[in-house]
């Protein structure tokens, strides 16, 4: 695949002057279309094989499987096929610019397919874990076409410090090649339940928790 070049700066503004502003960006149509049929073929060739995983909530220690919580199959991406490769570097000149701009210190990246197969959903929930600062910046990246209203699946999003009766400030269409950003820490979203099979890529931007220079990896 050919090299992948960024939004201009008017659509990079935008993401991080809204998550300066409000702690989320949605960017419909943010994938290059190359990219974004490469990777919807991979993870389509991924669920016809059945290569994945049910999604749980927590991690190491507190990992669990709910499926009262949360439906849904992963497979995490390594970058071994081209369409990954090129979409982590991607995800690296993003996380350079959201950097320069933000100045907070995105360090490395995660990322897994996600397969939402009619009946799955995600409760309401945040998507840094207790303790350490280990994902700061949320990005999910649709893999979609030709989405529908009454295939449900949307992304319900609250503001920050929204108490579990408030209203939510957003329902996002999980339209391919949309790309939302969200702070980890602070802003609650959830999946409602789809009627299709829904199709996207989670990932998580964190800084280097580590002190005296050293690097301290993704486990």
């Amino acid at each position: 695949m050919t090299a992948m070049s960024l939004p201009g700066d008017n659509r990079l503004g935008a993401i991080t002057g809204d998550l300066i502003a409000q702690g989320w960006s949605w960017q419909p149509g943010l994938l290059p279309e190359p990219l974004y049929r490469a990777l919807r073929a991979e993870i389509l060739a991924v669920d016809a094989e059945d290569d994945l995983a049910p999604a749980g909530v927590g991690r190491e220690e507190a990992f669990l499987l709910d499926r009262s919580i949360r439906r849904s199959r992963i497979a995490w991406m390594d970058g071994t096929t081209p369409a990954q490769a090129e979409f982590l570097a991607w995800a690296g000149q993003l996380r350079e610019a959201i950097n320069r701009s933000l100045m907070i210190g995105l360090f490395e990246f995660e990322a897994c397919f996600a397969v939402y197969r009619p009946g799955g959903f995600y409760d309401r929930h945040l998507d840094s874990f207790e303790g350490a600062r280990n994902r700061l910046v949320s990005l999910v990246v649709y893999l979609n076409e030709d989405w529908q209203a009454e295939d449900g699946g949307g992304l319900v999003v609250w503001a920050e410090g929204a108490d579990e009766a408030d209203a939510p400030v957003a329902v996002i269409a999980p339209e391919g090649a949309g790309a939302m950003f969200m702070l980890s820490e602070t802003i609650p979203h959830a999946v409602q339940e789809t009627l299709a099979t829904r199709y996207a890529i989670a990932a998580w931007w964190r800084v280097n928790p580590s002190t005296e220079g050293r690097v301290d990896p993704l486990s």
